[in-house]
């Protein structure tokens, strides 16, 4: 599933057009029987003399009738001739022949993802049949063009007899015949037509891309299940940079996931612990933040890239980070290595913070200098899953990757371990700096916006993204108040729709020992925290008031809150509907 995913993203990211970006909207559905006729008697109406009719024949043959759909939208589809032996001039894409026609075409444009030849084998993969069935709005020579195919991908067999007997590549495709010698895709009203009676995605001649259905996923009852849930981590997991709101809108990445029409919730990056902390470090390299570490190459000089490590507070995980076997660490103390066009290559795990509630995630992004991005991408393997220095012949670029990834091994894993103890002159061992570093962590690092203390957020399947949200508080801060007393400055971001005259925002300090919440409950009242004043533009709570009401406004928040002496203070934020009780 995450190869899947991860190449079957990275092939719609390669092929963008739109000025917003592309959406992909991934659907695992179960075919109804009139869908199922289709198949059998117009797609696959003749099957050859070969395993692939065996195995084509013992899914059509199910009761229940699964498919996977990707469809992308804001691509420029499966353009171009449909012939692999045409004459090409350059003046179009070859889309539709490497993606249908030849294996493992390379792409040729800059900071793309690879070839198209592994990302395809795991689309046939997965599918029980090794089948699958495109469809695409596209141009060829300047006009519209729909174009609809099936696909499979078998083993070299012989059929005949004797003297005509003869080898053939175990490729199969489906589509026109009438008139041609060979098979060529149906096209316009009569793609149009039996794509939608298959129930693919809608989409006229202005959104262009195209639809890759995936017959019969090899899932059990079980797996289909949570299919939907693995998708969505796999997504966020490998593709959160181009889901930030820091990302252009040209560039920006939008995905919807449904199962059997009901749509799942694909949860914003910046909301989903430990990505929360990622995003952090990622847009500070964006914003070319003085946190930023350039990581240098001496002999020969050059830039490598740029990296940002963020600690946090660890946050409760939330959704699909839950599920049993997660790919989402419990707590983070990883790299993000990643090229400019903003996949994740891996993640590097380093050593974990000793107090395990606290977490630290880094963003390492190479040099888009020609000669060093070409360095790293060379590095890569077809899943594009790693850097590997030996893939690149001797010289400069084995250089640059081989230096880059010891810098970052080296800042990940330092040798001198935070958690050992401490020797004194005397040669008596000290106790551990953990609880100390603790406590001095959580002015230093930022504090995620699901931090301990506050409700898990229920998962629903079937919920809709928050209107009104409310970014993790920032420590910016110590000043003083008028009585001259020392108080903590957060700032927050409110998004808000405008729908809700009645919102409110709560804000709530806790104290903070050896780096976790202190129930007030159990404090005497001289260690209660309170909220000095919370600020919204021209906005002001009253005096010592936890609670702002914003109506339709939005923007930059301000809180102050109280502090004790010789402690920590944190802050939790949240949006009240309709104001508070």
């Amino acid at each position: 599933m995450q190869t899947l995913v991860r190449e079957a993203i990275q092939n719609i990211l390669d092929a963008s057009q739109a000025e917003s970006g592309p959406s992909i909207s991934i659907r695992l559905r179960t075919l109804d029987a009139e869908q199922k006729r289709i198949l059998r008697e117009r797609v696959f109406a003749e099957r050859p003399d070969s395993s692939a009719s065996d195995a084509i024949n013992l899914s059509l043959a199910k009761s229940t009738l699964r498919v996977l759909e990707f469809s992308d939208f804001g691509t420029e589809g499966l353009s171009g001739p449909t012939s692999a032996d045409a004459a090409h001039e350059g003046q179009e894409s070859l889309n539709f022949i490497n993606f249908l026609r030849n294996v493992g075409s390379v792409h040729g444009s800059s900071n793309s993802g690879g070839t198209y030849g592994y990302g395809k084998s795991s689309l046939y993969s997965i599918s029980s049949c090794a089948t699958i069935i495109v469809d695409s709005q596209t141009q060829h020579e300047g006009n519209d063009t729909r174009r609809f195919m099936a696909c499979h991908l078998g083993v070299e067999f012989d059929a005949g007899e004797g003297r005509n007997r003869r080898r053939f590549t175990g490729r199969h495709w489906w589509g026109a015949t009438e008139g041609l010698d060979y098979i060529e895709p149906l096209v316009n009203e009569d793609a149009r037509n039996i794509a939608a009676a298959l129930g693919m995605a809608e989409r006229d001649k202005k959104q262009k891309g195209t639809s890759i259905l995936i017959l019969d996923p090899s899932f059990s009852d079980d797996e289909w299940s949570l299919a939907g849930s693995h998708i969505i981590e796999a997504v966020l997991w490998n593709f959160w940079p181009r889901m930030v709101e820091t990302t252009p809108a040209n560039r920006r990445l939008r995905v919807s996931v449904e199962v059997d029409g009901l749509p799942l919730d694909v949860p914003d990056p910046e909301y989903f612990p430990p990505l929360d902390l990622f995003s952090s470090a990622l847009n500070k390299i964006r914003q070319e933040s003085e946190d930023v570490k350039s990581i240098w190459c001496e002999r020969p000089k050059k830039l490598l890239g740029h990296l940002v490590t963020q600690r946090g507070m660890r946050a409760d995980r939330v959704g699909v980070a839950l599920l049993d076997n997660s790919i989402v660490p419990k707590q983070a103390n990883h790299i993000a290595l990643m090229r400019p066009f903003g996949l994740v290559v891996k993640y590097l795990e380093g050593s974990a913070l000793p107090d395990p509630r606290f977490e630290w995630a880094g963003v390492f992004v190479c040099s888009d200098d020609s000669e060093v991005e070409q360095a790293f991408s060379t590095a890569e393997p077809p899943a594009h899953d790693d850097w590997i220095p030996e893939n690149l012949p001797k010289g400069n670029r084995k250089t640059y990757v081989n230096v880059a990834l010891r810098n970052l091994r080296d800042i990940a894993r330092p040798s001198t371990s935070i958690t050992s103890n401490l020797t004194t002159a005397a040669g008596e061992k000290t106790g551990s700096l953990a609880a100390t570093a603790t406590k001095l962590g959580v002015f230093l690092g930022e504090v995620s916006s699901k931090g301990p203390g506050k409700k898990k957020r229920e998962f629903s399947g079937g919920s809709a993204k928050e209107l009104q949200r409310v970014t993790q508080p920032r420590f910016e801060g110590l000043t003083l108040n008028a009585q001259g007393n020392p108080i903590a400055r957060f700032a927050a971001e409110l998004h808000n729709d405008g729908k809700d005259s009645g919102l409110h925002l709560i804000a709530e300090p806790y104290l903070v020992a050896d780096g976790g919440p202190i129930n007030s409950a159990d404090l005497p009242e001289s260690y209660v925290l309170r909220i000095e004043k919370i600020t919204l533009g021209e906005l002001l709570s009253s005096e010592y008031c936890s609670s702002l009401h914003v109506a339709e406004k939005e923007g930059s928040l301000v809180i102050y809150t109280s502090t004790l002496p010789n402690a920590a203070v944190g802050l939790k934020l949240h949006l009240k509907p309709g104001g508070p009780v």
